[in-house]
């Protein structure tokens, strides 16, 4: 069995590449065939695959329009796809909607901030009419702070499930991009990689 994740938010900035390459990495090196789709017209995943492929590294990242989504989830389960993780666009409905319809469990990164916190909500309503799983990870937050618990308990009283690991402010995250890598791979017994694994582990059970 195939399962899809959907990274959502209508809000730019959130973290959901980030999430979903580290993710992606991780759920690899735990043993479970992963491929990237990425259907945001940026193309931030698929730079990032371009960077691996020139070693043979996995997972595969497929570049993909939204409106080429199904034939790109067909093309990942014939790779042998046990999990499809697809990277979607900011301030783009239609895109997200088609993600969302085609994803198992729908996680949505959110900075605890009050802006990242409205476009929650609309987010939230688009897999809840769609009667999705979804669950919000919260991103680029610091240990015990203030934004962190108040942002916590906002989500708690929208009523929408939080996966409780959290993604921390680490450099270690954007560094491991940029070189193509995911945290695990560039600093395998730092923070940022323990908490990928939490992450990966949450998510997997």
């Amino acid at each position: 069995m195939t399962v899809v994740v959907a990274m959502a938010s209508l809000k730019g900035g959130t973290g959901k590449t980030t999430v979903c390459l580290n993710l992606a990495v991780t759920a690899e090196e735990a043993g479970l065939k992963t491929v990237v789709i990425d259907v945001d017209p940026q193309q931030a995943s698929a730079k990032w695959g371009d960077l691996r492929a020139v070693t043979g590294r996995s997972p595969t990242v497929i570049s993909a329009m939204a409106a080429r989504l199904p034939q790109a989830l067909e093309s990942a389960e014939a790779l042998g796809a046990k999990l499809i993780v697809i990277d979607t666009a900011a301030h783009a409905e239609g895109i997200l909607v088609s993600s969302i319809d085609a994803a198992d469990l729908v996680l949505i990164p959110c900075r605890p901030t009050i802006v990242d916190l409205q476009y929650l909500a609309s987010t939230v309503q688009l897999t809840a009419l769609r009667r999705k799983n979804a669950a919000v990870v919260l991103n680029a937050v610091q240990t015990r702070t203030v934004d962190r618990c108040q942002a916590e308990g906002a989500i708690t009283d929208m009523g929408i499930n939080l996966v409780p690991v959290g993604v921390s402010n680490l450099v270690a995250y954007a560094r491991a991009i940029t070189t193509g890598q995911g945290v695990t791979e560039f600093e395998p017994s730092g923070r940022a990689a323990s908490e990928m694994r939490a992450l990966f582990g949450e998510i997997a059970d």
